[in-house]
């Protein structure tokens, strides 16, 4: 089959960007797994891996974890199993007045750092503790009761302040 230049273009980019010995889909990856479970991106730029992007702050650490997501299948779930099951992951958010002074920004991860919940979460956790979570796949949507004024101020279309 003929490939317009375009098309040969895009297909050499494709295959550049699936091939197993390129690193760099690897790492951007587990960069993106990184930043998304553990609050910041190992590079700083999770969306400029490139020449303006920042400098890995633990190069090694990513490398390393590029290297066990490809020897792992690519898989995705792996790669959340082992950093949730890492120390990094698991240790306190509590300060440590030595170590804070060595390395104010946590760039050497020695603490854990806080992040906020999204309204999905803290939902779950409120279920959870109550005892109300339901684990069933599927079943039907949750349409939470809406406090009188919130619903017609929804319904007339207005604009709901923020509290």
């Amino acid at each position: 089959m003929r490939h317009t230049p375009e098309q040969a273009r895009r297909l050499a980019l494709a295959k550049w960007i699936a091939d197993p010995e390129n690193p760099l889909t690897a790492r951007v990856l587990v960069n993106r797994l990184w930043h998304h479970t553990v609050g910041e991106g190992l590079v700083n730029t999770p969306s400029d891996f490139g020449r303006n992007g920042a400098r890995p702050v633990n190069p090694e650490l990513l490398d390393w974890l590029a290297s066990e997501f490809m020897a792992r299948g690519w898989s995705i779930k792996a790669m959340h199993r082992l950093i949730l099951t890492s120390s990094t992951y698991r240790q306190s958010s509590r300060n440590n007045p030595a170590a804070f002074k060595a390395d104010p920004e946590n760039s050497l991860l020695w603490r854990q750092t806080r992040q906020r919940l999204d309204g999905e979460a803290i939902r779950d956790a409120l279920l959870v503790v109550s005892n109300q979570l339901n684990p069933a796949i599927g079943g039907p949507c949750v349409f939470p009761e809406l406090p009188a004024e919130l619903a017609a101020a929804v319904l007339s279309g207005a604009h709901v302040p923020s509290p």
